[in-house]
């Protein structure tokens, strides 16, 4: 995906309603300046998110979220940067030009995976009209959808279809269509037929043939590729093949990457801030035909740090739902750790012993299986405790290996406080001292982090070691044009890049000081508190030389300032899309209010003075506050000063004349802000 050129971005941003992109979500109602609605990023029944049409912003003061017109597409889509651009630009009708520094090779590449995407599209569409609209796909292909319990808006929503039993059906009307051969081939919907000894037959064939067809969907909804299940039957005489036949990886499908049913569950799993993971396509269908559409499935295939981070996109919570197969479930115990290590919180629910969610929804009903999952819902690691200690119990031996393997679960929590409980948990269910569970977790991270340092030092003795040597993914699209757009984030994660607070400061105190004078600056910097002095020009004037100490508002002053040196005054909505999603969400909780004058009080003439009538007065205090939070910081350094044994009489002497001066600037700053100041403070 090519670069979106400055001018076009600026062009969708200013044309984009944030009204009309909300609405088409939510329904939205007016009360005084700002519109209303239940939140569809978590359940509630009062609403409590709230849209701020004039200065461009959204806020859910229930769940927190807050962002601009693009970040709310980001939010309810989960969609990269790029992405939101696009799908606004297509809503509004915005063309997006290709950016002049793409080659001639990368235009080819995307050229050949855009063809991939379309073909793939067309197979989609041609599969779904065999499976409605010929005789051998209603008798055999629907029929065995209905014998599954699947009723039409289902099989319409998740566009299945079928393949005719024949050698080159789709090739035919692929060809008839104008589609081009190899890509027929790239996706994988055509076979090439190869002799004995590999060599090109200048044969093709159709891969899928006589099966139900899945086709798969990216978290955009583009068809990427196909799961097809036989419907023939091994006689012993003829081979019915495998049962299920995937497409292979291509350009655009990338197993480890997808989730079968994300596409059509992902608004519901953000609004229930939980996902279910099963194993197979029926799982799927069958409970989002059953109303549980926050589900999705691995596809048969071992759980993948690709497809984790997917999950977390729209929820931290998942529940595993597991079949009775006792081997199943060891065999997926290894993917439901990877889930932990990447921070979520994860629940099981085991079925009876035969069933699967398929199965079982379909045997009991939508209801009774809602309320089933709901009751038989427990925490994972406390299942895989109960597990492995039920068969190692007779075993010293074993029981042993069991305590290991929980632990090596436990440590993929990254919370602290998680581990801690089911530390606990697990001296409970084996019977031992929880000190000596802890002592052996204590062991296993140790020997887990000298092997960790060994590869490290192995990596930087190898041949070519370094960080070109790293071995990683390449980016997909999305993920690289928003690096091309935008760049890396500044890394506000490392304590050693942040000024440090004193440690008799109280950080909220100097943190809100700080907060008020950097929301006045962005909310009103072009408003003038008299004949050519704006509030830019006072609170950059005023402040000038006094440091703030968050590094996040450090950095928003900064990029204001230097816009103020080049006679630009902070534009809100400008800044409502600032590439920093940190800094987007910081200028929405400035932006945003939850509460409101009532209109009762226009209404009866009460005359109520806004922020706005007062700028002078909340300039002044805002600045008063900060200088006086930075005062009483200087106080304290110097009572830590005079503690010190190793200063002298006379250093002694001129800390304190300097402790004495600021208590004298403290006090006149209480005065001016009308505080009441108590002797000796």
């Amino acid at each position: 995906m090519a670069r979106i050129p400055k001018e076009t971005v600026d062009q969708i941003i200013q044309t984009a309603d944030i009204l009309e992109v909300v609405g088409d979500y939510v329904p939205l109602k007016r009360k005084g300046q700002n519109y209303w609605a239940c939140c569809p990023f978590h359940n509630e029944k009062s609403p409590s998110f709230s849209v701020t049409p004039s200065k461009g912003f959204y806020k859910c003061f229930g769940c927190g979220k807050s962002g601009n017109v693009v970040g709310f597409v980001m939010d309810v889509e989960g969609s990269s940067y790029p992405e939101a651009l696009r799908q606004l630009a297509k809503k509004y009708g915005i063309a997006i030009p290709e950016a002049e520094e793409r080659t001639p090779e990368e235009q080819l590449a995307q050229n050949e995976r855009d063809s991939q995407y379309i073909v793939s599209n067309w197979a989609k569409d041609h599969y779904h009209g065999l499976l409605l609209n010929t005789e051998e796909g209603m008798s055999i292909g629907h029929g065995y959808l209905r014998e599954r319990g699947l009723n039409l808006t289902t099989v319409q929503t998740f566009e299945l279809g079928y393949s005719l039993d024949q050698w080159d059906d789709l090739l035919k009307a692929a060809e008839k269509a104008g589609y081009q051969l190899k890509y027929l081939e790239k996706t994988g919907l055509v076979v090439r037929r190869e002799d004995d000894a590999g060599q090109d037959t200048g044969r093709r064939y159709d891969r899928f043939r006589g099966r139900v067809m899945f086709p798969i969907h990216n978290a955009s909804g583009r068809v990427v590729g196909f799961g097809a299940r036989t419907l023939k039957r091994d006689d012993g005489v003829n081979k019915a093949g495998a049962k299920y036949l995937n497409s292979p990886e291509s350009e655009i499908y990338h197993k480890s990457d997808v989730l079968y049913g994300l596409f059509q569950a992902r608004q519901s799993i953000r609004q229930q801030e939980l996902c279910y993971l099963v194993e197979g396509y029926l799982d799927v269908l069958s409970l989002h035909q059953g109303g549980i559409k926050n589900v999705v499935a691995s596809s048969g295939t071992s759980l993948t740090e690709g497809q984790i981070r997917l999950i977390k996109r729209y929820s931290e919570n998942v529940t595993v739902l597991y079949d009775g197969d006792a081997a199943g479930i060891k065999a997926s115990l290894r993917g439901v750790d990877l889930l932990l290590e990447g921070g979520l919180n994860v629940r099981v629910v085991l079925f009876p012993d035969g069933d699967d969610p398929d199965s079982y929804i379909r045997k009991v009903g939508d209801q009774r299986f809602t309320e089933y999952i709901e009751s038989q819902s427990q925490d994972f690691i406390a299942f895989k405790t109960t597990l492995v200690a039920r068969e190692a119990s007779a075993d010293p031996v074993k029981k042993a290996e069991a305590i290991r393997d929980v632990l090596q679960s436990i440590a993929k929590v990254p919370d602290g406080l998680k581990r801690q409980v089911f530390l606990q948990q697990t001296a409970s269910t084996f019977g031992f001292e929880e000190q000596v569970i802890i002592t052996e977790y204590n062991k296993l991270l140790k020997t887990s982090n000298q092997l960790k340092i060994k590869n490290e030092e192995l990596k930087t003795r190898s041949p070519g070691a370094g960080a070109s040597s790293v071995s990683s993914r390449p980016l997909t699209d999305e993920e690289a044009a928003e690096a091309a757009l935008y760049g890396d984030a500044a890394d506000e994660s490392n304590p050693s890049a942040r000024p440090a607070f004193d440690p008799d400061e109280t950080p909220d105190v100097l943190t809100q000081c700080e907060q008020a004078v950097l929301r006045l600056l962005v909310l009103y910097g072009q408003h003038e508190l008299q004949p050519d002095v704006s509030v830019a020009a006072y609170l950059l004037g005023q402040l000038e030389g006094t440091p703030l100490q968050n590094a996040l508002y450090t950095r928003v002053w900064e990029e204001v300032r230097q816009d103020f040196l080049l006679n630009k005054l902070p534009d809100l909505r400008q800044l409502a899309h600032h590439p920093d999603a940190a800094v987007r969400e910081l200028l929405a909780d400035f932006a945003t209010e939850q509460y409101e004058l009532s209109p009762n009080w226009r209404i009866k003439d009460i005359y109520v003075p806004t922020e706005l009538n007062l700028l002078q007065l909340s300039c002044d205090n805002a600045i008063l506050r900060l200088n006086k939070c930075h005062v009483q910081r200087e106080r304290q350094q110097c009572l830590a000063q005079l503690n010190n044994p190793a200063l002298d009489d006379n250093e002694k002497l001129n800390v304190l004349l300097r402790h004495n001066e600021l208590t004298k600037l403290d006090n006149q700053l209480a005065q001016m802000l009308g505080t009441v100041v108590a002797r000796g403070a």
